[in-house]
């Protein structure tokens, strides 16, 4: 294949300003979509920090914030996550759920509050443990194919990485101190400036 040529890849600011809008549907169920800005670097050496807040934020399924307080606390959806994407082109925390109709607004402020504790106050010892586990002992799974191994090692040349760098944050994941990931979190208040999507009746 020939050689192409490389170009400056342009960054966009995810809002500060938290904003709302509405699209009024004949439907049965309330669909609610939130972000917010996530001021950090795709190759910033704090990433796998991110990655293991946001999982115990909102990847991380049944045992997540969310999905603790949403579901099964609440029983305001069946399911709610929040994840974040980083990479040169932008960076945001995102995240979605559905709700009934008459629970549109509990559901929205719920997650509201449920992000802004954890921004406020951070995780505990056993999500951490909990976390390092998971992450940890999925590592196999998550490069048992050849398209899955071809992916990574894209990835690291994206991010303009050493090869084998997913190995070396596995290993600072492993060592992460409970102080130091809630430090983290709590400088980054900007995620509590959330926008919404809203699609109701």
């Amino acid at each position: 294949m020939p050689k192409g040529t490389s170009s400056e890849v342009k960054n966009y600011k995810v809002t500060n300003e938290p904003k709302e809008k509405v699209l009024k549907k004949e439907t049965e169920q309330a669909y609610i979509y939130f972000g917010s800005p996530y001021n950090i670097e795709e190759n910033s050496p704090e990433i796998y920090k991110a990655k293991v807040a946001t999982f115990i934020l909102g990847t991380g399924g049944f045992g997540s914030r969310l999905m603790e307080e949403i579901r099964v606390k609440r029983g305001l959806a069946y399911s709610a996550y929040g994840r974040m994407d980083v990479s040169k082109s932008s960076s945001y925390f995102n995240g979605y759920l559905q709700t009934k109709l008459d629970a549109l607004d509990v559901a929205k402020k719920t997650v509201n509050e449920v992000i802004a504790e954890f921004v406020k106050n951070g995780v505990t010892e056993d999500e951490l443990k909990q976390t390092k586990k998971f992450l940890l002992g999925s590592e196999p799974l998550r490069v048992e194919t050849m398209s899955q191994r071809l992916n990574r090692t894209f990835m690291e040349f994206y991010k303009e990485q050493e090869p084998g760098h997913s190995l070396k944050e596995l290993e600072m994941i492993r060592t992460l101190k409970l102080e130091d990931l809630n430090a983290f979190i709590k400088s980054h208040t900007e995620i509590n400036n959330l926008s919404y999507a809203i699609v109701t009746k």
